[in-house]
């Protein structure tokens, strides 16, 4: 998919790095915005960040944490300007007595081939953000990963399209991967590490493990295998 991320389940899942602005690789604005324009043009709709480091992106300020800008509101704005004009519905919403005296009148014929029009326009695209905190380097509980591969897997069954994310992508983001996997496709803990490597190297960062850490290797296989 890119430098900074990949597909763990082609075009519904992408594993990747916090996507915009943060203090090791991505430092400026434009560079942000490429990233997740990106992200917007494959078809995401839901990001879920993993990071403890950070709060939730719907309560983060616009300075940030910790060197991490906020993405929500940039992803917003992207996602808005890619889904065109607003609907008709939205803009008769906005019509009063007041304005209607500087506008045009709403005729019956205009109001029948709007409707027919928004009949066949795609719905907007809705953005959701979610948070499962995990401390960086470490390994999250067994209760919290069942309930986040259940997530996962309710809005891939959706159609939803994810971006799951920690910092760098893939020792928290790994860890998860591997017993997503796992849970969805029935592979055993071996199988499921491997694909997650495979994955990962699609990147072009040869050398790097995902998982990250011994630790967070040996809890996939125990959760794994404790299924």
């Amino acid at each position: 998919f890119s430098q900074f991320a990949n597909w763990i389940i082609p075009s519904k899942v992408l594993l990747g790095r916090y996507p915009y602005v943060e203090p090791s690789r991505c430092r400026t604005h434009d560079e942000g915005e490429a990233q997740v324009s990106q992200i917007l043009q494959a078809g995401v709709t839901t990001f879920i960040s993993l990071q403890a480091e950070t709060p939730p992106q719907t309560s983060m300020t616009m300075g940030g944490v910790n060197g991490f800008v906020p993405y929500a509101s940039v992803a917003a704005l992207l996602v808005s300007a890619m889904s065109g004009p607003p609907d008709m519905k939205e803009v008769n919403g906005l019509r009063n007595p007041y304005l209607d005296t500087f506008l045009p009148p709403r005729r019956k014929q205009q109001r029948q081939e709007a409707q027919e029009l928004e009949e066949q326009r795609p719905p907007r695209r809705q953005l959701a953000f979610l948070h499962y905190p995990i401390t960086d380097l470490d390994i999250p509980t067994t209760d919290q990963v069942r309930e986040l591969i259940g997530e996962i897997a309710r809005r891939v069954e959706a159609g939803e399209v994810l971006y799951v994310h920690c910092w760098g992508g893939r020792g928290r983001a790994g860890t998860v991967a591997a017993c997503l996997l796992a849970s969805l496709y029935g592979v055993d803990a071996e199988q499921a590490l491997a694909r997650v490597q495979r994955a990962y190297d699609t990147r072009g960062e040869l050398g790097y493990a995902s998982p990250e850490t011994l630790q967070q290797v040996n809890f996939v296989k125990s959760y794994i295998n404790g299924q």
